[in-house]
């Protein structure tokens, strides 16, 4: 009975030890480390620029990129304004396809990396020079998420000690019924 008591408290303190340790970085979780942004799945690419008189976001999505300009007093829409777009060699006059949207060809924009982007914007008697960065993470190897030995390790110390739990119970109800 003394050794079933000693194995218990063991395995309870190498499971705490190693749910603590929550094993190598590896596996996708952080442990203490700079975040990283992420592309989280579903959410397209985007950037956003401001101004005194505009204010801009740009998302990169179905092979095009789209700008959404909105007056940076009212946040109303932008409409029939002339807006050009630079980054690297890439330029494009964007075409309005709703009032205060416009789009360009987005496959100059398809490589993973950081893209500097100087749009260009003329509306009435108003005009501005916005910058933005449009940063496309690079894919991930093994996006999969991975367990590491530390997870298997508390699955399995978790397992035995359900194990020697079962077995103390048998012992304890062995000798409880030789004592009746």
């Amino acid at each position: 009975m003394k050794h079933v008591r000693t194995i218990i408290v063991s395995m309870a303190f190498l499971i705490s030890a190693l749910a603590y340790a929550g094993g190598d970085s590896s596996d996708g979780h952080s442990h203490g480390e700079a975040a990283k942004p992420e592309m989280t799945a579903g959410i397209a690419p985007r950037t956003s620029a401001q101004s005194d008189e505009f204010e801009l976001v740009a998302v990169l999505a179905a092979g095009k990129l789209t700008l959404y300009l909105d007056r940076y007093a009212d946040n109303a829409p932008v409409p029939d304004a002339e807006v050009e777009i630079e980054s690297g060699a890439f330029k494009a006059v964007a075409a309005q396809i709703a009032p205060g949207v416009y789009s360009v060809p987005g496959q100059a924009f398809a490589q993973p990396g950081r893209h500097l982007l100087t749009i260009s914007v003329q509306a009435g008697d108003a005009a501005d020079l916005l910058t933005a960065t449009l940063d496309l993470a690079l894919p991930e190897a093994g996006v999969e998420h991975a367990h590491g030995w530390g997870e298997w390790a508390v699955w399995g110390a978790s397992g035995a000690l359900l194990l020697a739990g079962a077995g103390l119970v048998a012992v304890r109800r062995r000798k409880q019924n030789r004592k009746y």
